[in-house]
């Protein structure tokens, strides 16, 4: 279950160990939360309102108590980071902030703006601070959320046959091109980004895409390291898009324009988690079993693969309206969604998000029903 808010402490009064215990009788085996020492940053879903109701409640929240609550429940924990999404550390680091293959700077879109993967400094920083959270919280996991180049991809879902640009892939800053050069030993043209861009796109593609990919790898493996001198043990969840090729002509997309190779990474992560938010990607539910099929054919025998499962609705609105999104997420859709991953292979399933449900509940409505019928729960 993920539970990035602090909704259930908040809005529903509930405490550590009631709602570790609610977790534990739905069947939760696992938690993926946030904590106030590497926050998340805020991104589609608007957590504005409750925060401010709820400021003296709030304070006393402490992430160590909540931790320890669910371990004492029988539920491993996993800390969640956003790698290469922090919109704030970018006024830090300011040459962080990614080129596209036109040379343009990233300027993000909606509540989303990546950060570049080659920034030493930037990456030192991320370190730093997964160190202390897991030095202080103890957790049984970390999960890495935006561990990529960057990408907003829930711009391609509205159509399996959504047409790529050279606004699409990234980065091309000065430093990603000089290393790139160097790793291979190239000479690039005295041109500018667009221009270098242009020259590596048309002649080293291929190589071009394996060096990110490794790249990406070398993060994974160096975080893992670093976290394992502190709790060896300590297990890897990647988030991962979840396009299968055959929503793009045969392109692997997911590797292409984000770098996640799903072959070179899984010798070193525990987990792939597939975002699998059909409603978002506008996809039926069948389609789980593609993604869920390529998934596997890509990763080492013991990986596991699990998918997300989005429980109400997002992105019908503002600048996301017109796209065919439907306006709610049914029980029941729930369920067919839930049951067809598992049968199509899928190792496990992840919720998105557990507010969702004690929403439902709240209203009379019968997701969590669902819930404990895919888990095995049995909340009386």
């Amino acid at each position: 279950m993920k539970v990035y808010d602090l909704q259930w402490f908040t809005t529903f009064g509930m405490g550590y160990d009631e709602a570790a215990a609610a977790l534990r009788e739905d069947g939760v085996d696992l938690v993926l939360t946030q904590n106030r020492i590497d926050p998340l940053p805020g991104s589609g879903v608007d957590q504005s309102v409750y925060l401010a109701d709820n400021a003296d409640r709030l304070a006393a929240y402490d992430d160590r108590a909540w931790v320890e609550a669910l371990q004492r429940a029988g539920i491993e924990v996993d800390q969640t980071t956003a790698t290469f999404f922090d919109p704030t550390a970018l006024d830090v680091f300011p040459d962080a902030r990614p080129l596209n293959a036109r040379g343009e700077p990233d300027t993000g879109f909606d509540w989303y703006v990546g950060v570049c993967p080659t920034h030493e400094g930037y990456l030192a920083w991320k370190i730093d601070r997964l160190r202390r959270v897991v030095e202080e919280l103890a957790p049984d996991g970390l999960f890495l959320q935006f561990t990529r180049f960057p990408g907003f991809w829930e711009n391609w879902t509205w159509s399996p046959d959504y047409e790529f640009t050279d606004r699409d892939p990234f980065c091309f800053c000065q430093r990603c091109r000089t290393l790139f050069a160097a790793a291979l030993g190239l000479s690039l043209p005295v041109e500018d980004a667009a221009g270098q861009a242009e020259f590596i796109l048309n002649r080293y593609e291929a190589e071009w895409h394996a060096w990110r990919s490794r790249r990406i790898v070398e993060i994974v493996v160096r975080t893992a390291a670093e976290m394992a001198v502190i709790r060896p043990g300590l297990e890897i969840t990647l988030n991962t898009l979840p396009f299968p090729a055959t929503d793009f002509g045969g392109s692997d997309v997911r590797r292409t324009i984000t770098a996640q190779d799903l072959n070179m990474l899984s010798p070193v992560v525990q987990r792939f988690e597939l975002m699998t938010y059909l409603q978002i990607l506008n996809r039926p539910i069948e389609w789980v079993r593609d993604a869920v099929a390529d998934a596997k054919s890509r990763v080492r025998p013991g990986c596991e693969v699990v998918c997300t499962l989005q429980i109400d609705s997002l992105y019908t609105a503002g600048i996301h309206a017109g796209r065919n999104r439907a306006a709610q997420v049914t029980a029941d859709e729930i369920e067919a969604a839930g049951f067809t991953a598992l049968e199509a292979g899928g190792d496990g399933l992840v919720f998105y998000h557990w507010t969702d449900f004690l929403t439902d509940d709240a209203a009379g409505g019968r997701k969590s029903t669902t819930l404990r019928a895919l888990t095995g729960g049995a909340r009386t």
